[in-house]
């Protein structure tokens, strides 16, 4: 009975070979249908050959055919035929019976007698019912087995045989490569087994874990070079030792070394090599990059010529492969398996060979310090000096890999050694700012407890608060900072951070602590930090320092105030570069010009901020940008678009595990659903942010208290008990106005909807807060309309709902023109001022993606006789390249670079319906019906704009 092909007893389908499986299934048919068959199957370990077989096995029993197959073992070899017999011995009935084998084995000294002998019993067999003869790992195969295959086939190709042959890259020497080769000359198909796909991949983790694979899991399964058994051992043994956490359905990975299960199942495959080759493996698995044989040999202390045959080995057995001059292994899980394997002793006394080997090629001092960091012991001068050195080089360009060196460093420094406090503080900087929360916060509390000098516990305590404010742990942050802040004997440097955090976490958290409601903390923390970074030539504190400024200026409505502030930050990092850049002030920047309605350049500052957050390796900073953008197409009117970047921004923050982003962004992408009239999914996507606020993160609670008040009123017509009075929000108004000064229109919003729900004393507190913006912010345009807006609301008067539309369309915002359009349309006696009234609010409404608010409108214009079409949304109206937006176009360029839409969507960080509905609104602006036309097209393009002279299209910054 063939149940030895495959692991397990009933398979499922192999995901990711739908294709190979539907040749394997044609074939099956095909052999149902009376005609013979010879397929080989070919992949290197690991790619799936023996679940396809099981599969194949599967359906062909379904469809009525015996099954014969067994797997070759390595020792198959020493005995003539074992293969070819074990199957044909395992169908049921078998092929040969025990006589048959008796008989078999009597004519053993005539080759050919018993190649008659199995022909006429499997013509026999197969008068009665159809065969399929799987043979899998057929490299191990006797020689005697090879043979007899290359005749029977042939003779045998008149009868209902399927034969299925499946294994390894044969070697140029093997008996069954030469049957093989001349199996495929007489007609037999094959079936290459190449690597699955990033989207296979994807959906094989998805399937193991039973979730989405996050950020962390994708690159840990990219080491698998699209190896299923790889990617599938590995995603077992992570779970098996507890480390796949799952929250909102994807999975993310706790960091460590790879499992001890998943090393012994690769080190069962490295048994087969020999020595030498075995050293030249380990060699590279130290180097960590692709390497030399020269490299190598003198890692391993050993002459070159001594490494050629080991290095032909590796490559003919697949475990290395050959790329230019140097070598790599195939796949990177397991040159990690190989390393993690070493004994510790040995690992040590390799890099530091390889350390010295690097060094002398020349190769940059970064990385034969990170060999050093790995072969030094504690009190080695030699070590910390180029440590320091390789460190200082990197800081402010790669702040993981300096962590790498600073972290090795800490543990090489003894506890009194003057600089270590210095090296804490730079080692938890680092790890913040490349997104390492927890080994900061596990770095910070051991150093804490065994602080004792101000300076030591001034930097320590720092590095925990910064660690607590990436979680969001808004109140713990404070306290901690506060009680660094009160020892005596801080130094000024440590005091400037401390205060630039303070300020910070005033700005994002000081809400839920009641402590700071209208920012002046906030901004005199921020102004302190300036102060003492200045006068300490702290340039990264001072950065901070204007950014929580400009930070705390734009949340009290003081716009103009703000952009200064961001711009003299973003002049400071880029001045002074290193950890002044880490702070990321364009992010800032981008945000105050997005308030102060300068969108082309607040655009332009979120593209170059993630740009360098990109090349400075600060991954915290990319969701956190993508957010800004978000809202700024929030306020241009363009929901599509904003969805697209919110939804990528919670991909990616759920995926670097960064609570607050996550929180802020479900908060928006639940308003964003309200305008869609998505009511479920925003009470969805609030449900899962409360979640997050029950468990601590307390950042942005005024965000979460506008989006509450905003769904009970949307749900209000439906569910009178939904329009809650809201009291959470309306107590903090008019002395928190930051919701406001993101978006002016929210004020009228507020007076409306608490007008509408008998609150007359919260609609005032309402209108305050829009009057304060605008005497704060009197330049701003939407400011001046908003104020005018709330007031003619409350007054209702017809004349001044008349004005504040005139001002409104002196602002760039149309969502908050189409709410001045219904409100001045309700109170209009005139017929016909109504009806453009509520036409120009159903167009506006129509081409921002605002269904709710459209179908009010249409609503309306139904009750005065007019009927209208929906109308198409602004993402969809321009044609050409002129109406491509950088998100589609960010969609394209990868499209056109051959990656599906999957791909896409994992690259980009937006889910698949995203990349879905922005391909097709390319070719509608386009005119193109296919990816082909889409690639030349494009290539036209992007050739065109990249002419000497040529105009910059906005898309060249995607």
């Amino acid at each position: 009975m063939f149940g030895t092909v495959g692991r397990d007893r009933e398979p499922a389908p192999p995901v990711g070979r739908r294709h190979e499986l539907g040749a394997l299934s044609a074939a099956v048919a095909a052999a149902a249908a009376g005609a013979a068959q010879c397929l080989v199957v070919t992949g290197e370990a690991g790619m799936g050959k023996s679940r396809l077989l099981a599969e194949t096995a599967r359906e062909a029993g379904a469809r009525g055919l015996a099954v014969a197959g067994c797997r070759a073992a390595e020792l198959d070899r020493l005995s003539p035929l074992v293969t070819l017999v074990t199957a044909l011995s395992g169908s049921t009935p078998p092929v040969l019976d025990e006589a048959g084998r008796s008989e078999l084995a009597a004519r053993s000294a005539v080759p050919y007698r018993q190649t008659a002998l199995l022909t006429e019993r499997i013509a026999a067999y197969t008068r009665s019912r159809p065969l399929l003869v799987v043979l899998d790992d057929v490299q191990w195969a006797d020689e005697a087995t090879a043979l007899q295959l290359r005749s029977l086939v042939p003779a045998l190709h008149d009868a209902p045989v399927m034969w299925l042959l499946a294994g390894r890259p044969l070697p140029e020497t093997s008996a069954m490569r030469t049957a093989v080769e001349g199996l495929l000359e007489s007609g037999a198909a094959s079936l290459a087994l190449g690597p699955m796909s990033d989207e296979a991949v994807e959906e094989l983790s998805t399937d193991t874990l039973g979730a989405r694979p996050g950020g962390g899991l994708r690159a840990l399964t990219a080491g698998a070079a699209g190896n299923p058994f790889l990617v599938r051992e590995l995603l077992r043994a992570l779970r098996e030792q507890g480390r796949v956490l799952v929250e909102d359905g994807v999975a993310r990975v706790t960091p460590g070394a790879l499992p001890d299960g998943f090393q012994a199942r690769v080190a069962r495959r490295w048994r087969h090599l020999s020595p030498a080759a075995r050293q030249l493996t380990q060699a590279g698995a130290v180097l960590a990059r692709p390497f030399s044989v020269h490299e190598a040999a003198g890692v391993m202390g050993v002459p070159v010529r001594e490494m050629i045959p080991a290095t032909e080995e590796a490559l003919a057995q697949g475990h290395l492969v050959a790329d230019g001059p140097l070598l790599r292994f195939r796949h990177d899980l397991v040159r990690q398996a190989v390393y993690d394997g070493l004994a510790t002793p040995v690992k040590h006394a390799l890099h530091r060979e390889a350390g010295s080997v690097l060094a002398a090629e020349g190769r940059p001092a970064a990385e034969s310090a990170t060999h050093v960091a790995y072969g030094a012991r504690r009190g080695d001068p030699r070590a910390v000096r180029v440590l320091r050195e390789a460190a200082d080089g990197i800081m402010g360009s790669a702040p993981g890999a300096a962590a790498d060196l600073l972290m090795r460093l800490v543990e090489l420094a003894d506890p009194g050694d003057p600089d270590r406090p210095d090296t804490v503080c730079r080692a938890l900087a680092a790890l913040s700012f490349s997104g390492r929360m927890d080994e900061a916060r596990e770095l910070a509390e051991a150093e804490l407890a065994a602080a004792s000098d101000p300076t030591t516990l001034a930097t320590v305590r720092h590095g925990v608060a910064a660690a607590l404010k990436f979680a969001g742990r808004t109140p713990e942050v404070l306290a901690l900072v506060d009680l660094a802040l009160s020892d005596e004997g801080v130094p000024p440097v440590n005091q400037a951070q401390l205060w630039a955090l303070r300020a910070h976490t005033l700005v994002d958290g000081g809400l839920a602590t009641g402590e700071d409601p209208g920012c002046e903390a906030a901004d005199a923390a921020g102004g302190e930090a300036v102060r003492l970074g200045e006068a300490a030539g702290a340039a990264a504190a001072v950065t901070s320092g204007h950014t929580a400024r400009s930070r705390a200026a734009l949340a009290a409505g003081r716009v103009e105030e703000a952009v200064a502030l961001a711009e003299r930050a973003t002049r400071v990092a880029e001045h002074s570069g290193g950890e002044a850049r880490w702070h990321a002030p364009r992010r800032w920047l981008g945000e105050a010009l997005a308030v102060s309605e300068r969108f082309a350049e607040a655009e332009a500052a979120f593209d170059l901020g993630q740009k360098e957050a990109e090349q400075l390796g600060v991954p915290w900073a990319v969701p956190r940008l993508r957010g800004h953008r978000a809202r700024l197409w929030l306020a241009a009117g363009r929901i599509t678009q904003a969805t697209a970047e919110a939804e990528a921004t919670l991909n990616s923050a759920l995926s670097l595990g960064t609570p607050p982003t996550a929180q802020a962004t479900r908060t928006l992408l639940a308003r964003l659903a309200i305008w869609r009239d998505d009511l479920a999914g925003a009470r969805a996507l609030l449900t899962a942010a409360h979640r997050l606020a029950d468990d601590g993160v307390r950042v942005a609670d005024d965000e979460l208290l506008l989006a509450d008040v905003l769904l009970r009123d949307a749900r209000a017509g439906s569910d009178p008990e939904a329009a809650d009075r809201g009291d959470g929000l309306w107590a903090v108004l008019p002395g928190w106005i930051r919701p406001l000064c993101y978006e002016p229109g929210l004020g009228p919003d507020l007076v409306r909807i608490a007008l509408r729900a008998g609150l007359p004393e919260q609609a005032e507190r309402a209108a305050e807060a829009s009057r304060l913006l605008a005497v704060r912010s009197p330049r701003l345009a939407s400011a001046r309309a908003a104020a005018l807006h709330a007031d003619a609301l409350l007054s209702g008067s017809p004349g001044e709902l008349r004005r504040a539309v005139g001002l409104w369309r002196s602002a760039p915002r149309p969502l908050a023109l189409a709410g001045a359009l219904e409100d001045a349309a309700k109170v209009t006696a005139d017929r016909h001022e109504a009806l453009a009234l509520w036409e120009e609010a159903f167009t506006v409404y129509g081409t921002a993606g605002a269904v709710r608010g459209a179908a009010r409108a249409r609503q309306e214009l139904r009750a005065l006789g007019v009927r209208r079409r929906m109308p198409r949304s602004k993402d969809r109206q321009a044609r050409g390249w002129g109406g491509v937006t950088p998100s589609e176009m960010r969609v394209v360029r990868l499209v056109t670079d051959g990656l599906t839409n999957r791909q896409v969507a994992n690259r980009l960080f937006l889910s698949r319906h995203t990349v879905d509905a922005h391909l097709r609104n390319v070719f509608a602006k386009l005119g193109v019906s296919s990816r082909v036309e889409l690639a030349r097209l494009t290539a036209v393009h992007l050739a065109e704009a990249d002419a000497p002279g040529a105009y910059a299209h906005e898309d060249r910054r995607s």
